[in-house]
């Protein structure tokens, strides 16, 4: 737009121009007669203006094409940066970077996971990051064992969207109770303060809420809707081309 209003501002000069330019030919040579008239020279301006604004203008949409043909190939070759949650996993667009539907994480890995939060939330104290550990590890592993369950019949009803939300539904209640047990047994056993409580329940919102079977689904309807977007981009860039030529 910068371009085009630049361009309005080269027409109003153009034709003032050429009015100022017709007036001095016209003292200039009293006698004889002008080669154009004033309103014929500042017509042959305008046209001239508006073919550069209009030029102006057509290479400012190729320009902006280009940048969103940039972004496009980028998000297709994973060049922008994604968030990563402290526990959950990646939130990674391309399904085919995640676990599968049921899949499980080594104990070894959690365990060294959770010693990295705990130091994160800056607990020390030996005994109770034992506690924590313990606690945890065994929440995480009874919402891996409900989304075992679950892929199987994420699977079985995808073409079901009513029984499918019914297992999400669900799905989402079992993962509530899980994490509901935890927090209390933490609770109880005065493992974490209020701010550290807190910070945890945050830390781990995507892992109470989200199993491998949520984040590869979501992923390959995310990618899904990508590849549409970049399709009907595509189409709509080649038709722009084609009316610009």
């Amino acid at each position: 737009m910068k371009r085009f209003t630049a361009a309005l501002v080269v027409v109003l000069v153009v034709v003032l121009g050429a009015n100022l330019d017709a007036q001095t030919r016209r003292r200039n040579n009293p006698n004889g007669k002008p080669v154009k008239s004033g309103a014929e020279a500042a017509k042959e301006a305008q046209k001239r203006a508006q073919k550069a604004a209009k030029n102006n203008e057509k290479e400012e949409r190729a320009e902006e094409r280009e940048e969103a043909k940039a972004e496009r190939e980028a998000r297709r070759n994973g060049e922008e940066e994604d968030g990563i949650s402290i526990v959950g996993g990646s939130d990674d667009a391309n399904a085919d970077n995640l676990p599968e539907p049921g899949a499980t994480i080594d104990r070894a890995i959690k365990d060294k996971t959770l010693d990295e939060i705990m130091d994160e939330l800056g607990l020390e104290d030996t005994e109770k990051r034992a506690e924590f550990k313990r606690n945890v590890r065994d929440a995480w592993e009874d919402t891996e064992k409900q989304d075992k369950v679950y892929a199987v019949k994420y699977k079985r009803y995808l073409d079901n969207a009513e029984k499918l939300a019914e297992e999400k539904q669900s799905h989402a209640e079992k993962l509530k109770k899980i994490w509901d047990e935890s927090d209390e047994k933490l609770a109880k056993e005065e493992v974490l303060d209020e701010t550290q409580t807190e910070r945890w329940k945050k830390s781990s919102a995507e892992l109470r809420t989200k199993t491998n079977t949520d984040r590869y689904y979501e992923a390959k309807a995310k990618q899904a809707e990508a590849e549409k977007a970049n399709e009907e981009a595509d189409k709509k860039e080649k038709k722009d081309e084609e009316e610009d030529k």
